[in-house]
């Protein structure tokens, strides 16, 4: 199941990344980049939640050390943050309004910042163990 885990997170960075790169690079938020944020926020929500499954069969965290306290309190404020972030690119896309379509990315740029500190100390703290 780890490897399922790791493959959802992943999937989940590609997705992101993807969705805010390729929206800064448009330089406009369009509808298929938040398709790709919800995809993102899919798959991040599924391999936490299979990795809160290993924790609870094995009864080990699946990360230890002392990067797991921060991955797991900023990897909670990343999911919510993401799924701020996608409720808040369709209220955008629905307003229609050239100025909030035109800086969307200014916020895209920072939750996806944020995202890749859970992501970076899990790696992280899987490779020190």
């Amino acid at each position: 199941m780890l490897v399922i885990a790791i493959v959802l997170i992943t999937a989940a960075l590609v997705w992101y990344t993807v969705g805010v790169m390729a929206e800064l690079r448009a330089g406009r938020l369009r509808p298929w980049h938040v398709v790709a944020f919800l995809l993102g926020l899919t798959f991040d929500a599924t391999g936490t939640f299979v990795m809160g499954q290993i924790a609870r069969t094995s009864g080990a965290a699946t990360v230890s050390g002392p990067l797991a306290s921060v991955m797991a309190v900023t990897g909670a404020i990343a999911l919510v943050l993401m799924a701020l972030h996608a409720t808040w690119a369709l209220v955008v896309l629905v307003r229609n309004r050239t100025n909030e379509l035109l800086g969307f990315h200014r916020f895209s740029l920072w939750v996806w910042a944020v995202w890749l500190i859970p992501y970076a100390t899990g790696a992280a703290s899987a490779m020190i163990r």
